[in-house]
């Protein structure tokens, strides 16, 4: 007998944030240029869920923009969980 159904999704999409020249938004994750430091912010996978920060090097921000970077290899490049 089965109780539920495992559905997958995404997180919900912010109308109000764009990508644009300084920021780059993915499903539950940003890159962001602020001066010369740039910063990689993301959902934890801890319990409460909460938003975290690591300051990238300007080239991953920059892969990241343009899909040669994914979440996961961001994530394993600076050992964040």
């Amino acid at each position: 007998m089965k109780y539920y159904t495992i559905e997958p999704g995404e997180y919900p999409d912010d109308k109000n944030r764009k990508n644009n020249e300084n920021e780059f938004f993915g499903n539950g994750w940003s890159v962001k240029k602020d001066g010369e430091s740039y910063t990689f912010t993301f959902i934890s996978g801890s319990l409460a869920g909460k938003l975290k920060e690591v300051t990238i090097s300007e080239e991953d921000f920059i892969a990241a923009k343009t899909g040669k970077i994914t979440f996961d290899e961001l994530c394993i490049k600076y050992n964040v969980s």
